[in-house]
């Protein structure tokens, strides 16, 4: 598998992306890193949604990642439940040193099952990796969740760069391979055409004197 940056307008495939999570986890410098290789320790809380565009490609596969990061306060959420309905993808971030916002994924999660349509690919992420000495959450802990829930889990550093162009790589391959099999799970399948028994119909076409009509109205099929 090779990944590749690519700056062409072209694309095999376009995926809208949402992050989410507690206000402050990191969701804002995770997209800046991405999008810009840009790394800013002033915090500034998100209003609504912004978005970043940024095409990769995936083996030979040109995608164009349209990425929003959403607020995480309660007063934003009425607007952000919107765009929701069209993600293909939706990434949830939480501190790792913050227990409290490990303890909120599972709203959030809840979240994209409410508004997000049905087997939406959903990633988790763990940031601020670095800061090592005030980790408040075991591996161990989360690994249990992603897997009780059967998603993905990657941890990020949006300051040292650690695993953020790894995170949205796997998980627009995830993506690749979800389109694809929706796509073939959605295909019409050929109907199956009608035989007709020629041998049996000429027996029965000879059978009858008026070439199968009967009374000159009603014909055999």
């Amino acid at each position: 598998m090779t990944f590749e940056y690519t700056t062409d307008d072209e694309f095999d495939y376009l995926f809208k992306i949402l992050i989410i999570g507690d206000s402050g986890v990191g969701k804002t410098t995770i997209l800046q890193r991405f999008a810009h290789d840009y790394f800013s320790t002033e915090y500034v809380a998100t209003i609504g949604v912004d978005f970043q565009i940024r095409t990769i490609k995936v083996d030979t596969k040109r995608c164009k990642l349209q990425i929003w990061d959403t607020a995480g306060q309660d007063r934003f959420k009425c607007v952000v439940s919107s765009f929701y309905r069209n993600a293909n993808g939706v990434v949830i971030c939480f501190d790792l040193t913050d227990v409290e916002s490990f303890r909120n994924v599972h709203n959030w999660f809840e979240e994209v099952k409410r508004y997000c349509p049905e087997q939406t690919p959903v990633f988790l992420i763990g940031t601020k990796s670095d800061l090592k000495a005030r980790r408040m959450i075991t591996y161990d802990m989360i690994k249990a969740y992603a897997d009780k829930y059967q998603i993905s889990y990657l941890e990020t550093s949006s300051k040292t760069n650690e695993n953020v162009e790894k995170c949205f790589f796997d998980f627009t391959q995830t993506l690749v391979t979800h389109t694809n099999q929706m796509e073939l799970s959605h295909k019409p399948t050929p109907k199956s055409r009608s035989t007709i028994e020629l041998e049996s119909k000429r027996k029965t076409i000879g059978a009858n004197t008026n070439g199968g009509c009967f009374s000159g109205n009603t014909c055999t099929i």
